[in-house]
């Protein structure tokens, strides 16, 4: 089990129950295609968090995601990345901070926070 959290696009609506609305109407729209914006910003947090398919195997278990490769989670329209949750209080703040200035919002699903 891991610790997920969905990346989204900006604007979404400003009203918090309509903002999870939009975020499950987006999750659950299919499609296979990876957008470039998404896809950079799961480099530049593999840049401050190695994906884990990136790390020596005596190090595997010291990585802060719960799956790789992390690319394959960027999507067209969404990015769901999951950790391990003895990592989440180091990762998550910085992993909000590289989305916030990349211009993406982070919702926390086991916190409800946006």
């Amino acid at each position: 089990m891991s610790y997920n959290i969905t990346i989204l696009r900006k604007p979404i609506p400003a009203d918090h129950e309509a903002a999870w609305q939009h975020c499950d109407q987006i999750l659950s729209q299919k499609g296979n295609e990876q957008a470039a914006d998404f896809l950079d910003l799961v480099e530049q947090l593999k840049q401050r968090f190695p994906c884990i398919c990136d790390l020596p195997d005596d190090l595997v278990d010291d990585g802060v995601w719960s799956d790789g490769p992390l690319s394959n989670n960027a999507g067209q329209n969404a990015t769901t990345l999951g950790m391990v949750y003895s990592k989440v209080d180091i990762a998550l703040p910085e992993i909000v901070r590289i989305a916030l200035q990349n211009g993406f919002v982070v919702f926390d699903f086991q916190s409800g926070d946006i």
